[in-house]
């Protein structure tokens, strides 16, 4: 069975994957800002505002994992 540490490392490794992720989409959708004002482009700063949420929530989780604030979510019952 893993430790408590063990479990903490593999959710923080599965969160950074996921900022890899949104980061690849943050690239994504900023490459398809034309610039203009138009509905689509609105649409795509919507998008980048939630990716942008999403890592800094992600980014705040693996802070409090790497402490101790979360130790008792990974104890075994």
């Amino acid at each position: 069975m893993a430790t408590a540490a063990e479990k903490k490392r593999i959710v923080e490794d599965f969160l950074k994957r996921c900022n890899a992720y949104s980061d690849n989409k943050l690239r994504k959708y900023r490459a398809s800002l034309t610039g203009a004002d138009g509905e689509q482009d609105l649409a795509v700063q919507d998008r980048i505002t939630h990716w942008v949420a999403y890592r800094a929530f992600n980014e705040h989780a693996i802070k409090e994992l790497k402490g101790s604030e979360l130790d008792e979510w990974f104890e075994d019952d």
